[in-house]
């Protein structure tokens, strides 16, 4: 078995797998399927949603597959091992072990009293690399494109004025999201102006309105016995987000949360949701549960968005930014702190490549 990360020649990867091993080609990932070893040859590059090293963890793969090769992949004892094709060779990523498989859908069972679908042709195949990745050795792997990111400029109008703060910033983060239809019509209800001014802001696009935690558009509302308006919900329905519809910039209370009310008003508030979201469901980031004083060394380089702190997911939950990255921090009760990054662009994520830090999962 190679050593982790040294670069070999092709005549020696294919010697890997054993005498007479047959190569399957499958795209921009070559299989090498043998007595020995089943091997999994990737180009280098960043591709997202295509066949390529990830992050440091992860190996993905994505159908068509060569006929045989689900079986290697998902079941084999025989070992997986991978490698990454660069100009100079072959570079060896060490062992690989299943993570994930996904199937597409297959045909119905027959001859069983409860009909269910037999899985199809495998789809999506997730494969841990064994030996984490050092960093130097996932940019020569998985080099990262550079793009202009989103600035800092809607941080100038905290912490007085959060409605002009949200739209700045739905306008910048979300510049490479497709608008959907903006007008809001009439209304039939009253609505504070912050709310209004986020469902222009969001301008029907889904990703605004939370992919983790949800916002309800204006005809998704439910009102309360007590006068109340649900206008959002936590992602299982553990808490609801209420407003009193009257107040032009309420308090936002909960229902089903360890708190009752938020510190900031609705018109900051939203901005939070927002600032949240970007660190959960954005295309690229992290999460790790670190000590208090290792966050606290992480965010150092990175502007504290100047309003109070909210009360989830921890209690306090702050957010620290820079262009194109949004860093929630929420204390957990034993005194850790949980740590979520977020980006659109890989490459903004490069600024939290700590030495020290260990990511739980990391796309930068």
């Amino acid at each position: 078995m190679p050593e982790p990360w040294c670069v070999v020649a092709e005549a020696d990867v294919l010697s890997y797998a054993g005498a007479r091993a047959q190569v399957l080609s499958g795209g921009d990932v070559s299989f090498v399927v043998g007595p020995s070893a089943t091997l999994v040859i990737v180009q280098a590059g960043d591709r997202p949603d295509g066949s390529a090293v990830q992050n440091f963890d992860d190996l993905a793969l994505h159908g068509p597959f060569p006929e045989g090769v689900e079986a290697r992949l998902a079941g084999s004892e025989l070992p997986r091992l991978g490698f990454v094709r660069l100009p100079e060779g072959f570079m060896s990523l060490g062992e690989l072990r299943h993570a994930v498989s996904r199937h597409e859908p297959g045909d119905i069972a027959e001859d069983s009293p409860f009909p269910y679908r037999l899985p199809g042709k495998l789809s999506f195949c997730q494969l841990h690399i064994t030996d984490r990745l050092p960093f130097y050795v996932l940019d020569r792997v998985r080099p990262t494109s550079q793009h202009p990111l989103p600035g800092l400029n809607w941080l100038g109008f905290l912490p007085y004025d959060g409605v002009a703060a949200l739209g700045e910033f739905v306008a910048d983060w979300y510049a490479d999201v497709p608008r959907g239809d903006d007008a809001l019509g009439d209304v039939d209800r009253v609505l504070p102006e912050p709310l209004l001014a986020f469902y222009r802001a969001a301008a029907g696009r889904e990703e605004v309105y939370g992919l983790h935690n949800q916002l309800y558009t204006a005809d998704e509302l439910e009102d309360e016995d007590d006068g109340l308006v649900q206008f959002g919900a936590e992602s299982q329905g553990v808490f609801a987000m209420l407003l009193d519809p009257t107040e032009a910039d309420p308090t936002v209370q909960y229902s089903g949360l360890h708190a009752k009310h938020e510190r900031e008003p609705l018109s900051a508030f939203l901005l939070q949701f927002l600032l949240c979201e970007a660190s959960y469901s954005s295309p690229f980031g992290g999460f790790a549960t670190v000590a208090a004083e290792q966050a606290r060394r992480l965010v150092e380089p990175l502007h504290q968005v100047p309003l109070q702190p909210m009360r989830w997911p921890g209690d306090p939950t702050q957010h620290y930014v820079a262009p194109g990255l949004v860093v929630t921090t929420a204390a957990c009760p034993d005194g850790s702190v949980e740590v979520y990054a977020g980006s659109r662009y890989r490459s903004a994520l490069r600024l939290l490549r700590a030495p020290d830090f260990i990511w739980e999962r990391f796309d930068g």
